[in-house]
Order: structure tokens, then sequence, then C-alpha cells
């Protein structure tokens, strides 16, 4: 029988974290269960003892061994249940005193000796004081005249917030509250999960953690694969764990020998300095060579400080530097205010060249919502040298990609919607900028005459009214001078209110367009050593152009329902166009004999109005269907046919002799003709219903709820597409012919075909139809012969995808492959994996997890060629065009390995163009990445890095890279200037 007791202490000993025992005095001799107070150690004689128990214990068992049941079943116990003790008003009113705190001890027996002050409790003891608990195998013994505590067999100390600590013997020092434990076992839970294994001293209440000759792993395994060991380990909760000298074993076997190891406890934010980032070749050189004559340099980076400015922002400070190529110095400020729905950052990165002149980097992003109804959203990326950009970085797709930087703010109104967007590109291959700024202004849709009810229901009633204004420009900046590349602005408001009553609707749009081209300054190419071809003189100067147009029309539509769902569609349509062109005219341009000086004189500048039209147009739309019986695991097939037919017809509205020549010039020569003109457009899908399982037949003596078998699956099969085909519009035209012979208006078609048997296969053609010949020094409409001009092709196949699946060499579907698997991973009962899987994050960006699984290839092909034409002096030159590959494949060799390959082949040049090849190797706390990559201009990287996922700055790691930089047909390379003439 265990006796349990409850015992009040002082309130000086309740910030303790091994409990405090005291009894009552008396006489040596078990202590009975029962209640009293504990004063304060001067007033422990004046406490009355307690009255004894008269309640007569069991006999013990003297046989030394428990007498075994042999009937093989325990018989019930048939005493009857002693209720539960009524409350006592007395130790109600003894735990509600001020300044004592209750301690509850339990134990068989508790033995409490006068002479030394000491109480043993023996038989599973167990202390409870203010939520914490110590409980023994053996016994605990207190003695009150040295302030000590010791526990025997297998202590273990739980409760509070920190982690449970085991041992094999403990002793608590009440004075100096300090508890040792030999051979103890505990945890550390702060961003990561440590096992501590050694004697442990324990301070102020477990905030304070000295080991001596410890072992400790965050591998929770029952044979850890690696362990640390440490003379001393220091762990201050909640701040830092910090261990000297350190040895790391995997398994018996000593590894590495650390100075000290030092890992990070604290959560959020906190000043303080940066982790400097260096390899090994950093400090041993790989190679004899000298100078950086293969690009190859020492780098050390991140040496700075971390500013915590609040709890909503932080800035760093950081500087770097770079063997015989630049010194660099990066901050970076990052900002999050819940409260106020704000978060984004800024950096910024200086180059020091040293050549001795200065680049920069800019960064950042930024995320707002001032109100339920605004929103304001920016990124930021700006290079002011795109060429030593291009020569730092070794990302091969980075160095064909685009530096793009955007602001968008919108606004939620009562009445309609608001948004505006500024977007910046910057070319990283030839450094063009290009500005696009654009606004829009959606009103939401009124609605006129509604209707009461359906029977009171007119033709007008629900009118709906749409308004809308948008407004968009681009500002194009060529990068390269020597090119000779015009820049170009381009701005255009419009506005297309519709007005719609049922089927009947009424629209009308105006649109105004600002184009202009900059001029370019004549080049002086004497002493340039250009040939023959060179233009005598020089090249000569190109004037800027600027045209301004004004679009209106007006018109209406009636939709008209035929037959199931073919619909017929006329319409009306009134055109104005208006147009001012400004531009130098090059004396001797003429125009029908007459000088373009003299012909347009008072001409530019000013509005010019070209010939009103009307267009008269009707539209034809339906849908096919075909249905044909299924094969293999589809029941049936479905052939969907959408042709689309319109036809527009615009009567003439003068002959060409009588129009102006402004008018001729700045509209055209077929200004007024005739327009009488078809299209077809033809779309066509092949459907597959996939055949349902057949159903379970339900068992007459199984449960009711199960009988029905799978009747309650969905009764919609599942369809897929095995073939669409979209085939852009063909036009004709029924008109007078101009005088260059057309009649086909489409000069080519395009095909775009998709299939979900290869997952994401997308093809798209593009074949001009016809090979023009010249004669009489014009092009005319030759021969229908299609040619093949452009072929772009995308898909992907796998081990789950649907074709291999159908063949019987895929794996499972989705729906039957366990949640480990669809993650990439494979379920390990070995031990329990982190919570971060292994190979989230790496520095080589390389975001793939290991574990088995399906493997994955993407691929798409490109193809662009021109038919051949008489100007065309070189055989083949335009046939074998621009061919390129490009594919990525992902695959796991074994449970453990993943593999990641991205590779660009140029077909024409035969040639790789760039390359990423990614291993990574799960040694489940532990991480291996070996990384490869080339960029397009010849920039190299490999790398190898082994790293703790529990502690990432713990880590051996090599990698060397090959910059253009470094190299010195590039370090000293200034883009060349572009000298013009007066």
């Amino acid at each position: 029988m265990k006796h349990r007791a409850v015992v009040l202490s002082c309130a000086a000993f309740a910030a303790l974290s091994i409990p405090v025992l005291q009894a009552a005095a008396g006489a040596p001799g078990p202590l009975r269960p029962g209640w009293a107070v504990a004063r304060p150690l001067a007033a422990l004689d004046t406490v009355p003892a307690l009255r004894r128990d008269t309640t007569p214990r069991a006999r013990r068992d003297t046989s030394g061994t428990a007498r075994r049941d042999t009937s093989g079943t325990a018989r019930n116990d048939t005493t009857r249940e002693r209720p539960p003790a009524p409350a006592d008003t007395l130790v109600d009113r003894l735990l509600q005193l001020q300044g004592y705190v209750p301690v509850e001890y339990a134990g068989d027996s508790a033995q409490f000796t006068g002479a030394d002050r000491t109480l043993r409790l023996r038989g599973d003891p167990q202390v409870t004081r203010e939520g914490r608990t110590l409980t023994a195998r053996d016994s605990l013994v207190y003695q009150e005249r040295t302030n000590y505590v010791a526990a025997y067999g297998l202590p273990r100390v739980s409760g509070g917030e920190e982690e449970p600590i085991v041992g094999e013997t403990m002793f608590y020092d009440l004075e100096r509250r300090r508890a040792s434990v030999q051979g103890a076992q505990t945890k550390i839970t702060q961003n990561a999960t440590w096992l501590m294994r050694g004697d442990v001293t324990s301070e102020e209440q477990g905030k304070r953690i000295y080991a001596r000759g410890s072992e400790f792993t965050s591998d929770d395994r029952p044979e850890p694969s690696y362990h640390f060991k440490a003379d001393r380990i220091m762990v201050v909760r909640n701040r830092i764990l910090v261990g000297r000298p350190a040895y790391l074993y995997f398994r018996n076997v000593p590894v590495m020998a650390l100075p000290f190891i030092v890992q990070d406890l604290e959560r959020g934010r906190r000043s303080g300095f940066l982790i400097p980032q260096f390899e090994l070749n950093d400090i041993f050189r790989t190679h004899s060579a000298g100078g950086n004559d293969r690009g190859t340099g020492r780098e050390i980076s991140n040496i700075g400080y971390y500013f915590a400015i609040n709890p909503y922002m932080g800035a760093s400070i950081a500087g770097g530097w770079r063997s015989g190529t630049y010194t660099s110095l990066a901050s970076n400020l990052d900002y999050r205010w819940r409260r106020r729905f704000l978060d984004g950052s800024f950096g910024f990165v200086a180059y020091n060249r040293n050549d001795e002149s200065l680049t920069y980097t800019l960064n950042g992003r930024t995320s707002w919502q001032p109100t339920e109804r605004t929103s304001l959203n920016g990124s930021l990326d700006y290079a002011k040298s795109t060429q030593f950009e291009r020569n730092r970085t070794v990302d091969p797709f980075r160095q064909t990609q685009d530096l793009n930087s955007s602001l968008a703010i919108t606004r939620r109104l009562d009445w309609g919607n608001f948004s505006t967007t500024v977007s910046r590109r910057q070319s990283l291959g030839n450094d063009d900028r290009t500005l696009t700024p654009s606004a829009s202004l959606t009103i939401e849709p009124i609605t006129f005459f509604p209707a009461g009810s359906a029977d009171d229901r007119r033709w007008y009633n629900d009118a709906t009214l749409t308004l809308g204004l948008n407004g968009s420009g681009s500002s194009f900046t060529p990068g390269d001078p020597l090119q000779r590349r015009p820049g170009q602005d381009q701005y255009n408001i419009s506005t297309s209110p519709t007005l719609q009553f049922g089927d009947l609707g009424l629209s009308t749009s105006m649109q105004y367009r600002f184009d202009r081209t900059d001029s370019l300054p004549a080049i002086d190419t004497t002493g340039l050593g250009l040939d023959d071809r060179t233009i005598p003189g020089g090249l000569r100067p190109s004037g800027g152009r600027t045209r301004e147009s004004l679009d209106l029309s007006a018109g209406t539509g009636y939709q008209i329902s035929l037959i199931g769902s073919t619909r017929l569609t006329p319409s009306i349509t009134l055109q104005q166009q208006f147009v001012r062109a400004d531009t130098l005219v090059t004396p001797g341009d003429t125009i029908q004999g007459v000088g373009l000086d003299t012909a347009l004189r008072n001409v530019y500048g000013t509005m010019l109005a070209a010939p009103a039209r009307i267009n008269f147009g009707a539209g034809l739309q339906t849908d096919l269907y075909g249905f044909f019986p299924g094969f293999a695991g589809y029941s049936a097939v479905r052939h969907h046919l959408r042709p689309a037919l319109s036809y527009t017809y615009s009567p003439g509205v003068g002959a060409p002799e009588s129009q102006t020549p402004a008018q001729r010039l700045l509209f055209g020569q077929q200004v007024g003709r005739t327009v009488s003109r078809a299209e077809l457009r033809l779309d066509q899908t092949f459907e597959a219903k996939v055949r349902s399982p057949r159903p379970v037949r339900g068992d007459s003596l199984a449960d009711s709820a199960r009988s029905v078998g799978n009747a309650a699956q969905p009764q919609d099969a599942r369809k897929i597409t095995l073939l669409a085909i979209n085939t852009s519009a063909v036009g004709y035209s029924f008109a007078q012919p101009d005088s260059l012979g057309y009649r086909f208006e489409s000069d080519q078609v395009t095909n775009t075909i998709r299939s979900d048997l290869l997952g994401g296969l997308s093809f798209n053609t593009s074949h001009d139809l016809f090979a023009d010949a010249r004669r009489d020094g014009l092009v005319r409409r030759g021969a229908f012969r299609p040619y093949l001009t452009s072929v772009s092709t995308s898909f992907s196949l796998g081990s789950n995808s649907a074709l291999f699946r159908r063949l019987g060499f895929g794996g499972r579907p989705e729906q039957e492959r366990t949640p480990a698997e669809q993650r990439g991973r494979m379920a390990d009962s070995a031990g329990t994996q982190p919570v971060t899987p292994p190979g989230g994050a790496t520095f080589t960006g390389n975001n793939q997890r290991t574990g088995g699984g399906a493997w994955n290839l993407n691929l798409n092909y490109n193809l662009a060629r021109t038919r051949r034409t008489t100007g065309d002096v070189v055989p083949g030159r335009f046939e074998r065009g621009d061919q390129s590959l490009q594919g990525a494949l992902t695959f796991y060799p074994t449970r453990n390995w993943a593999v990641n390959w991205t590779t660009q082949y140029s077909i024409t040049s035969g040639e790789f163009a760039a390359h990423s090849l990614h291993f990574k190797r799960d040694l489940y706390r532990w991480e291996a990445n070996f990384d490869f990559s080339r960029a397009p201009n010849g920039n190299t990287s490999f790398g190898f890095r082994v790293h703790l996922i529990d502690l990432p700055d713990l880590k051996a790691d090599y990698n060397e890279r090959n910059l253009g930089i470094d190299r010195p047909d590039n370090a000293n390379r200034r883009p060349a200037v572009n000298r013009t003439g007066p």
C-alpha cells in the first residue's frame, strides 16, 4: 500500500527546481500518512507530532518472491471499492495559507530520523511541488542539516517548461539550488531537438545546464549514426549551447575535432555578428597556376553585423572580397508589420572593381494592404552593369532572363475597381530597357429596367451597361549603341462601353494611340576598316518619326440561336480614323511623281481624316459531335468539332485617284477599296471516358451499410483529352485583288496540339502557305506551297504518367500511393524525420527531395526557319534554321539519392549551351550535395557540401567557380563608346 501525504512548505523554498522535503519533528520511525504544516526550519521543533494511524498495515510477503497465479487468469478483486475520503475543511484552510507552498509526497514507506534530521522515502517514491515531479525507483533521501537531497534508482524530474531529466543518481543542493545527475539523459528543444547524455549539473531551475564528458546528438534513433563528444558543455536555455573541445563521431569512429561548437537556441531576431562564408579552396589553392588566369579566385563574403532595430525591422551590412576582381559592400533592410499588413525587404550591393570602376545592384520587394480595399505590391531588380552581372553569376538560367521590377496598386471602390501598374524590364543579354506603365478603371455593370416578375418581362428589361477605361504605354531604350537601334515610345488610351439588351448588343469604342521613334545620328566610317559594302560617305542619319491616331467605331450585333448550339450573329459597324504624323521628309522622295516635300506641305502636324467605312458582318458557330466505341481502358470516345465562320463586307468609298497624296501615304493605297472577306477557324477535340471499375457485389450476411459495394461512387466517369487541335483562322478575299494579286489574306497558319496522355503536351506548328516570287520589282503572290517555319513542343514523361500506366510500366495511381510516396519520400520507421525535409533548401538552390519515387522528364524543342527567297545567296542558310532542345530530368536511383539534370542544347551548332547538374544524398540528419553548372557565357561552378541539417553552419564544403570577371579577357573589358559626328 502506497502512502501519500501533503506538506505545506515555506515560500522561501518556492523557487527550488527540486522539491524541498520537510517533515514535522518526531521520534525515529516510519511516518504514517496524514497532513501537517511544515514551518521554517527554526520552528520545526514547535510543530506537534502527527497522530499515529491505528489502521493495521498489510502483512508484507517475507518469502522474497511474489506468489504466482497458477490458474492462468488473475482472480477478480471481490473487495468493495473504498469511497473517496471526504474533503477536510482544515486541510483546505491550510492550503490557503499565505507564504506556504504545498508539497505532496508518496511512497511505500517514509522514515524520518530525528537524530540526523533525515527523511527517507522508499518504494517508488514521488514528490510533487509546484507542478514539478521527482520520481525514483529506489528511494529519496533528504538531509536537513546539509540541505541535500539524493535520489537513487533512475531518478526522473519532469514538469515545468523544460524537458524531463532522467539519470542513475541525482543529488540536489538546496542552498545553492544545484542539481547534479550522474548518467543523465535529457532533451534540449530550441530550433532543433538535441539529446544529451552524461553527467549533468542543473542550476536556476534548469535555465543553466553544465555537463562533463558528455555526448549529444540530434539523431533520435536507438543507435544514432553520429554524435558529438565534448569535455565541457554549457547550455543556457533559450540562448546558447556551447561545447569545448568537441569531437565528431560517426558511429564510434572519430572524424573531426573542433575547438568549440556553438548552437544558437534563441528564437526571433537579435543583433549580432554574421557568420563569414568561405570554402576550403579559398584557403588552400587547388592548382598551381598563378593569378586568376583560370577565372578561379579566392572569395570571402558575409563579414558584417545584423541590427535588430525593433520587433518589426532589421538591417544588416556585410562586406566581401574576391581576389583580383572586386570588393563588395552589401546592405539589407527587412520589415514586417502584421497588424499593418506590411511586409518587404530592400537590398543594395556595391562592387568596387580593381579597375576603379563602381557598379551596384538593387533588389527588393514590398507588400502593403493599408485597408481591406487597397493593396500595394512592388518588386525591384536592377543592375547598373549587365555585363558585370552576366560575368559574375554562374546561374545558367539567370543569364538569359530579364531583371524585372514592378509596382502595382489596386483599389476596390463601391462603384468599380481601379488598378495601376508600372513595370520595368532590363535584359541581361544586351542591356535593353523597357518601361511599361498601365492603368485600368472598371465600373460595375449598371442594370436598367429590372424586371419585376417573369410574366412582366419585356425585351428591354435587365439591360446592362458596361463602362471601362484602359491606358497603357511602353518606352524602349536600346542598350548597345553600336547596333543602331532607335528608341521607341508607345502610349494608348481606350474605352469600350457596351449596352446589352438580352441577345441584342450595342457597342462603341474609342482608342487614342501615340507612337514615336527616336532619330539616329550619322556615323563617320572613315578609318574604321569597313569593306566596300559600307555606304559611301558613312551611315546616313535616320530621322525620328511621330504618329498619333484616333480610332472611333460604333456598332450593334444580335445573336440568333438556331438548332442546338448553332448560333448566328449578324453585326454592323461604323468606323472612322484620324491620323497626325510628324517626320523629316528626305529631299528627293516622291509619290506619284510629286515630291513629298511639296505634296505633304502643311499636312504633317495636323489631324487628317481617313474615309469613313461601314462594315457588315455575320458569324456562324456550331458544335458537332461524333461518338465511337471505346478501347483499352476507355469505355467511349467522343469527337468534338467546333467550326467558326465569319464574313465581313465593306463597300468602297471612292477610287484611289480621288484620294489625296497625304491620305494614300498615311493610310495606304487600298484605304478605300471594297472589302469582302471570309475567315474560317476550326477547333476539334478527341475525348475519352475512362472505364468505370466493376461494381462490388454485396454480401447478404455482411453489414447492410456495406452491402451496397461501391454504389456510392460518383456516376460521372473521369474524362481525358486524347487529342486537341486548334487551327488559326484563314482569311480569303472575294473582292477585286489588289495590285499584288493577294486574295488569301492569311500568309501563315498555326496549329496547336495538346494531349493528356503525355503530361503537359503542347505542340505548336506554323506554316508559310505561299511561295512568293519577285516579278517586275514587286513581290507577287506565288503558288500554294506550305512551308514549315516554326515548331515548338513541350511535354513531360514520368513513371506515373497516364501513358506509362496504360502500358503497364508506371507506378501506382496517385490515390493509391501513401502520403510519404506522394511527397517524394519513402516512410522511415527507424526514426522520426525532421520537420523540414532534407534538401528543402541548399546553397545552390537545389530544391529536391530524396526517398525514392517517380522519375520525371520534361522536354522542350524549338525550331525557327524562313523560306529561301531569291536574295538568299547561301544555299541552306535559311532552311537549316535554328534548333534548340531543353530538358530537365529528375529521378531517384536509390532510397536516399536524388538526381536533377537541366540542360540546353543547340542542335544547330551541335553544342551544349547550359548545364545544371545536382546530386543529393540524404544521410538522415546530414545532407550531402554535389552541384555542377555551366552558363552560356562559359562561367562554370562545381560545389560539394556536407552539412548537419540541425546545425547548417557545421559543414565541409568545396566550391570552385570560373567566372568571366576573373578572366583577363573580360576583367578589363569596357563597353564601346558610340562616337557620332556633329
